[in-house]
């Protein structure tokens, strides 16, 4: 009985999970759907009516609170831990910010409700062939945030790489990348960012996407693919590369987080409409680096309060078992801000290549660093 109850939690786990760590990746390959619906009702930031303490230099208090709502998309993602950190610790509430919180599906079905102002910020994947061309019918937004960077980690603990099939590898079957030639390969989806850095693990060893069976799995049924060795290769995120080394269902191959440090993987996205209102706008941004530098200092620099952060977090993402946070990698957060414009670039050209993006948008256009710079000029460059 008590083994039933530990593989429904996992289970519960896994479908919680299943939506928002492949909305960010996946994107959707083709032109942008109707909005999806909210997960729930407005929710509005609850937290201390001041600003914590926090290591970081330079106080909230050095700009000045303007009372309004700021309507939100985010998905229920990993990255999501520096704005939900900033919601518990009250740095939205001391500017004067109350949040109207929407969950959705994919950062492409956050665009049309962004470019209509029905939502303000969106929150979602950097880069994918959707977002590309639903950006390139002329929809004014502005990508304006980091929320998710590959920070170069090593091969034994990435929070996203290419794994293989432990069976497979126990068979000497499968033992380095070269091996996978024609056997079936999980992308996730057409026109992702998972996709690309498939192929950008794929090319260190000699191979292309065109040399394994691409296969478009959700990361639930990619488990059981790479349990059973219906699948020889995954691209894998957190939470599941640490479940599926529990389990005795994957190896790691290779940290794509190694392969392309600096890679943007998740980003802020402002509607026109809100980036005019820039009294607003950079108090936003103020507030989110707050809680992205405190969480970058737990998870990353090993300062503050480790088990309150992972109380607060718990509360939001959909990792609900707290011993996960000390046994997974977590995304790395760029605490200042800044989009690399360049490495945007670089994804919607791979896009380009694959023909899966027609009409390239100007980056230049795209980002807009002015709202990060302001805030890190009130806080001050983040001090690892």
């Amino acid at each position: 009985m008590r083994s039933d109850a530990r593989l429904s939690r996992r289970d519960l786990l896994l479908r919680s999970l299943a939506v928002g760590a492949s909305a960010w990746l996946a994107g959707c390959g083709g032109s942008a759907p109707a909005p999806a619906a909210p997960a729930a009702a407005s929710t509005p930031a609850t937290a201390a009516p001041t600003v914590a303490a926090s290591p970081s230099p330079g106080p909230v208090t050095a700009v000045s609170p303007v009372a309004a709502t700021v309507r939100i998309g985010h998905l229920p993602a990993l990255t999501d831990a520096g704005l939900f950190l900033a919601v518990e610790r009250g740095y939205f509430e001391a500017l004067g910010i109350t949040l109207d919180m929407q969950q959705f599906a994919t950062v492409v079905n956050e665009i049309a409700p962004l470019s209509t102002g029905q939502l303000d910020v969106g929150f979602g994947g950097a880069g994918s062939a959707g977002l590309f061309n639903a950006v390139s019918r002329n929809v004014a937004i502005k990508m304006v945030a980091n929320q998710g960077i590959a920070s170069g980690t090593d091969d034994e603990r990435p929070y996203y790489g290419l794994v293989a099939s432990k069976p497979l590898v126990d068979a000497g079957q499968v033992q380095r990348i070269a091996d996978l030639r024609g056997r079936p390969v999980n992308v996730l989806a057409e026109g992702s960012l998972a996709q690309l850095l498939t192929s950008t693990a794929l090319n260190t060893d000699g191979l292309s996407l065109r040399d394994v069976e691409q296969q478009t799995l959700p990361f639930p049924d990619t488990l059981a693919g790479l349990r059973n060795g219906s699948l020889a290769a995954s691209f894998l995120i957190e939470p599941f590369i640490t479940l599926g080394k529990q389990q005795g269902i994957l190896d790691v191959l290779v940290s794509t987080e190694k392969l392309a440090p600096g890679r943007e993987i998740a980003a802020v996205f402002y509607s026109a409409g809100f980036a005019e209102r820039q009294q607003v706008a950079n108090n936003f941004l103020v507030a989110y680096l707050k809680g992205v530098r405190d969480y970058v200092d737990v998870f990353f620099a090993g300062r503050g309060d480790r088990a309150l952060a992972i109380s607060q977090l718990v509360e939001h993402l959909p990792v609900k078992e707290p011993a996960l946070y000390d046994r997974m990698a977590m995304p790395y957060v760029n605490p200042d801000g800044r989009i690399n414009a360049a490495d945007i670039g670089a994804q919607q050209d791979w896009f380009v290549s694959q023909g899966q993006v027609q009409q390239p948008v100007d980056v230049d256009q795209l980002v807009d660093n002015r709202f990060a710079s302001f805030a890190v000029d009130v806080l001050g460059p983040y001090q690892r």
